[in-house]
């Protein structure tokens, strides 16, 4: 039995195996709303004192009641947290069994706390200051209890010192009867349940009527832009203000001024409308955008898979529609159907593999997959009351995204202008520093910062020695662990039993890497079966693709992501152009959130050119540690922020021939001499200026002879180019290919077939490649005389230093390297393509991940030359024939053409001289 889904895979069948993964999705979404919903309230006790009145028919109330008529108090402030677990499985632990075992302090120490910062190299800052802004909208257990806390005991040698740790306990639910008497806990959230924008606005009526103007429907906010700040906090005057720092601030300000544009454009469209009405439009438009920008780019930036992301596209809007903006995976969805008419279907024979499903797939299954949940006639509770829930909470856990600095840049720059540790933007000091570096500054920044990974030993030291005050110091790790413990969240794998997941059968499940392999079996004592969820999932390590979490949390988000809009009324029944204004309705329909970030800071649209998603890194930034990263790390980051970031969507640009004059000894001597992944301040290539580019893996004949990265290397890059225009001195093919080492600069080697190419034969694959060619008399370039000036042996780039390291960073104490290496095309790729004259570009974009090119070979014969042809052939044809097959390359990613693959990225030549 696999232990981890296998629908990521699917992908790689194309747009029919994406299909199977959106059905498959959908059916254990229909699993999870069968078994997976338990209620804990007593509703007719809350209803009898709740009235609707005529506004709440048409407007979110600001305690969240009335959302569903026939049941007012559903998802309002109050009501108690649901669960996704049964019942039975969720009585909180305590001091009496298991609440300190093992040491919550020990797991903080040990699994969580940070060394090295590991960056999520595929999000921004943006993203994980967004997903605290939203958390903040949806659960808050109020303030925890101020007696009886509990008392963690201290570590021995630990950084706190000697003792306890007090953790305040959470708050009771004063709301607990005779009745509930032998019931498990529950607890009460203090926001309302629904997607209603409460961090802004509030969750009570004295709390609205703080942060509002009370004129033209709009929010109270300064002459300046900044928001009111409360007297004794320094704090903005917000819906909610707990846990506050820079990066929320800068939502709460920039969403604030979106509510008061909405409400101006209001206003101009209906100048006679009270300033009540004017307000209630303008809340249910601004927190309809900000629910749709988490569920359309949010989290496809977070799960950057092409299911998920079809999948949020559908929750949203359907992937049916025709509507203007509704149709991007029209023609895709039209294929499936066509597939599930036939008698052979695909999906129904790949599918009916599955028990699970098998004898129900068919077109009403597909339009469960593809249906959109907003816009939908009537909410569906599937008959559970609608609330969020503890083990919604539980996943939500996602401090490893924080930073331990914010870097603050210049707009434009990729240079730190200054570094301000993000305890230090805490409460009174977010307003200062919003104040001081300026919003666009800021935005800019977190832009381009990448957050936290959330993997093992990845949580922010600051975080677990925090000031709070009145409390003390806490460690905010301690109080995760402690905190799922003492509200019954399961541990991990009996949490993945009740949610419909296969439990793991041993540590290695989770992880292989040494280290937290042996850290979690000591902590937990050799036993699966007290890991802590929140460990669990930190540590998964086998994800979906382009997943920056686990299965396990994506589980509970399948369930809830959908159920928070298929619920609520303002998202279904009356998500209507009558209920939001047309003006509205469209406003909601037609921004982004790039839209909202150019709207209210202008100076930044520059920057945002070509960004589809906000919450990806805007452009590339090699930051000053960037060396120190993982193999794996930086080569994530040269692709997501480098090639994707630049792919050409449309057109490429054509090629050109050699620029002879760009060949200059300054140039080659950069060549020679730089170290670095990307190209240096005002370098150009002027030879090889076009091609395209792919991550790039070298799998290892066992035994091969050489040391190093050629005894494996997973995560490189390789660059496939010509030299020049082919009508202008024939089809040069080449090309470079880059081994990234961890915590070490990369190693690189270059290939071509000859220096003068092999005509009109436009078959990139028709010939091998080598890293030695032999000069040529009458190669017209002058390659060889050019080069002559950096190197006595010009047409030869030796490969010494790959030899010398491995994939981890580690010196090989014998080197052994070869002396020439020949790339020789797989008879897959080698007549694939035509002969005859065209854009070999676009040859190569057709190869995608998994694709083997090439076969390695490799010689240790001397290279000797001489200056007869024949004896030069006949050395040649030497060396050719010791070699031996060393390994093979094969791509980990499609081939793309793009920008930073042309003139960004940066590979070195290793001179004779310099072996």
């Amino acid at each position: 039995m696999a232990i981890w889904v296998t629908w990521p895979a699917w992908t790689k069948l194309g747009t029919l195996g994406i299909a199977a993964g959106l059905i498959t999705l959908a059916a254990e979404r229909n699993e999870l709303l069968k078994n997976n919903m338990f209620d804990l309230e007593d509703y007719p006790k809350l209803n009898k004192h709740i009235v609707c009145d005529e506004r709440s028919k048409s407007a979110r109330t600001e305690d969240g009641t009335c959302n569903i008529l026939s049941n007012p108090a559903e998802g309002s402030v109050y009501v108690r947290f649901g669960r996704n677990v049964n019942p039975t499985y969720t009585a909180g632990e305590t001091e009496a069994n298991t609440l300190l075992s093992p040491n919550p302090r020990e797991v903080s120490n040990t699994l969580l706390a940070r060394g090295e910062f590991k960056p999520a190299p595929s999000l921004n800052f943006i993203a994980a200051s967004w997903i605290q802004f939203m958390v903040h909208d949806w659960v808050d257990h109020g303030e925890n209890q101020s007696t009886n806390p509990i008392k963690v005991p201290l570590p021995a040698g630990d950084s706190m010192g000697s003792g306890t740790l007090n953790v305040r306990r959470t708050q009771a639910d004063p709301s607990r009867t005779a009745a509930d008497a032998g019931k498990v806990n529950t607890y009460r959230n203090h926001n309302t349940h629904w997607w209603d924008g409460s961090q802004l606005y509030g969750s009570s009526k004295a709390q609205n009527d703080k942060v509002r103007s009370f004129v033209d429907g709009k929010l109270k906010i300064n002459a300046d832009g900044t928001l009111p700040t409360e007297l004794l906090s320094g704090k903005p005057i917000t819906g909610f203000n707990e846990n506050w720092w820079v990066g929320i601030s800068m939502l709460h300000q920039i969403f604030t001024k979106e509510h008061n544009a909405i409400a101006t454009m209001l206003k101009q469209k209906y100048p006679n409308a009270t300033d009540q009405w004017l307000y209630d439009k303008a809340r249910l438009v601004n927190s309809a955008l900000m629910a749709k920008i988490h569920t359309v780019e949010w989290t496809p930036a977070v799960i950057a898979n092409p299911v998920t992301e079809r999948a949020m596209y559908a929750n949203w809007w359907g992937l049916i529609g025709n509507a203007n903006g509704r149709d991007k995976y029209q023609a895709e969805t039209r294929k499936w159907y066509e597939d599930l008419a036939k008698t052979d279907s695909f999906l129904k024979t790949f599918l009916g593999a599955n028990t699970d499903i098998a004898g129900t797939v068919g077109s009403g299954t597909l339009d469960h997959a593809i249906a959109g949940l907003v816009g939908s006639a009537n909410p569906n509770n599937y008959g559970v009351p609608y609330t969020l829930t503890e083990e919604f909470v539980a996943v939500y856990r996602m401090h490893p995204l924080m930073r331990d600095k914010v870097d603050v840049y210049d707009i434009g720059s990729n240079v730190v202008s200054k570094s301000v540790p993000v305890e230090n933007t805490r409460d009174r000091n977010a307003e200062s520093m919003l104040t001081s570096e300026s919003p666009d500054r800021l935005w800019y920044s977190f832009g381009i910062t990448n957050p936290g990974s959330l993997t093992l030993n990845n949580y922010p030291n600051f975080l677990r020695n925090l000031s709070i005050p009145i409390v003390g110091n806490i460690d905010l790790a301690t109080t995760d662990i402690l905190r799922d413990r003492e509200r019954g969240v399961p541990r991990y794998n009996q949490f993945r039993r009740q949610i419909g997941l296969n439990p793991i059968t041993k540590f290695e499940d989770l992880t292989t890497e040494p280290a937290a392999l042996a850290n979690l079996k000591r902590v937990y004592s050799n036993d699966i079966e007290k890991i802590d969820t929140l460990v669990g999932m930190m540590a998964e390590t086998v994800r979906p693709d382009g997943f920056a979490f686990g299965e396990t949390a994506f589980q509970i988000f399948i369930l809830n992501a959908s159920r928070r809009l298929m619920t609520d009324r303002f998202f279904t029944k009356d998500y209507t152009p009558t209920v939001y204004t047309p003006e509205g309705y469209a406003w909601v329909e037609n921004t982004t959130m790039v839209d909202v970030i150019k709207r209210h800071h202008p100076q930044l649209a520059a920057s945002l050119v070509g960004m589809e998603n906000a919450f990806k890194p805007w452009g590339l930034n090699i930051p000053a540690d960037y060396e120190k990263w993982s193999a794996q790390a930086k080569a994530d980051h040269l692709w997501v922020n480098g090639a994707q970031r630049t792919q050409y969507k449309t057109t490429m640009p054509n090629l050109v021939p050699v620029d002879i004059g760009g060949l200059i000894s300054s140039i080659l001597w950069k060549k020679v001499q730089t170290r670095t992944d990307v190209a240096p301040a005002g370098y150009k290539k002027p030879i090889h200026p076009y091609g395209a580019m792919a991550k790039v893996k070298f799998i290892p004949v066992a035994n091969n002879g050489y040391t190093g990265l050629f005894q494996g290397s997973d995560y490189g890059l390789l660059r496939l180019s010509v030299t020049g225009l082919p009508s202008d001195r024939g089809f040069a093919p080449g090309l470079a290919w880059k081994a990234l080492v961890d915590g070490k600069p990369s190693e690189n080697v270059s290939a071509l077939y000859t220096l003068s190419g092999q005509g009109q034969n436009h078959n990139f694959f028709a010939n091998e490649l080598s890293n030695y060619v032999s000069p040529e008399a009458n190669e017209t370039l002058g390659t060889t005389a050019l080069f002559s000036a950096v190197s006595t042996k010009p047409t030869l780039v030796v490969m010494n230093d790959m030899a010398e390291v491995t994939q981890k960073g580690v010196a090989v104490l014998t080197p052994k390297a070869p002396t020439q290496i020949y790339f020789v095309p797989r008879p897959e790729v080698k007549t694939k393509f035509s002969t005859a004259a065209h854009d070999f570009r676009y040859d190569l974009a057709t190869l995608g991940a998994g694709s083997k090119l090439y076969d390695v070979y490799a010689t240790s014969m001397e290279i000797k030359t001489s200056i007869i042809p024949s004896t030069n052939l006949s050395y040649a044809q030497q060396r050719r024939a010791s070699a031996k097959k060393i390994g093979e390359l094969e791509l980990t990613s499609p081939l793309i053409v793009s920008a930073f693959g042309d003139s960004g990225v940066f590979f070195k030549h290793q001179r004779y001289e310099d072996r």
